[in-house]
C-alpha cells in the first residue's frame, strides 16, 4: 500500500494549494490549480510610486549602474544614502548588489567594511555597526573575527531592494 503524500503550495501572488493522497492525484490537482486563472495583485495607488513594481516572481528591476561602481571584485556607492541609519543601509544595498553584480551573496567582513569606507562611510567595527540590523531579522552572520561573513535574509533583501530604488530614482531621477 503506497504511503499518502501531501504537498502545499504558496505562490508569489498570494494563491494557496494544498493536496493529500496518491502520487498521481496530487499530479493531477496540481496541474489543475496551476492551468486555473488566479487574480491579478492590485496595481499600487498612484503612478509616482518610488516602489518597484515587480512582478510574481521575478525581482524588481534596479539600475544598479547608476549607484554602484564596480572595480574588479570591488564596488562603492557613488552617493550616500539619506536617513537616521545611513551606514546599515549602505550595507544592505551593498549586500544586495554583491550578490547581484559581483555573485557573491556572503562577502566577508573585511570586504564589507573596504566597500563601505570607499563609499564615504568611516567603520571601525562591521559587527557593531551591524548589530541592530542582526537584531531586526535583515542580516544573518556565520564565522567569526575576520572570517565572518553577512548574507541578507528575506526581509534584509527586500529593504535592500527598496533602498537600491529610492537610490537609484534620487540619481537619475524618477522614471
Amino acid at each position: 500500500m503506497e504511503q499518502g503524500q501531501r504537498l502545499r503550495l504558496k505562490l508569489a501572488d498570494g494563491s494557496e494549494f494544498e493536496a493529500q493522497g496518491s502520487t498521481e492525484f496530487i499530479r493531477a490537482e496540481r496541474a489543475e490549480f496551476m492551468s486555473s486563472p488566479r487574480p491579478q495583485a492590485p496595481a499600487a495607488a498612484g503612478s509616482g510610486s518610488l516602489r518597484p513594481q515587480p512582478r510574481a516572481g521575478q525581482e524588481p528591476e534596479i539600475a544598479w549602474e547608476a549607484m554602484i561602481e564596480r572595480k574588479g571584485h570591488d564596488i562603492h556607492l557613488r552617493a550616500k544614502l539619506p536617513g537616521d541609519r545611513p551606514q546599515k543601509d549602505a550595507c544592505l544595498v551593498l549586500l544586495a548588489a554583491s550578490q547581484k553584480l559581483l555573485h557573491q551573496p556572503k562577502p566577508t567582513a573585511a570586504q564589507l567594511a573596504k566597500w563601505l569606507r570607499v563609499s564615504g562611510y568611516p567603520v571601525q567595527r562591521m559587527d557593531r555597526a551591524l548589530q541592530e540590523a542582526i537584531a531586526q531579522g535583515e542580516l544573518l552572520s556565520s564565522g567569526s573575527r575576520r572570517a565572518r561573513r553577512y548574507e541578507l535574509t528575506g526581509p534584509g533583501r527586500i529593504k535592500a531592494f527598496l533602498l537600491a530604488h529610492a537610490l537609484a530614482a534620487a540619481i537619475n531621477g524618477p522614471a
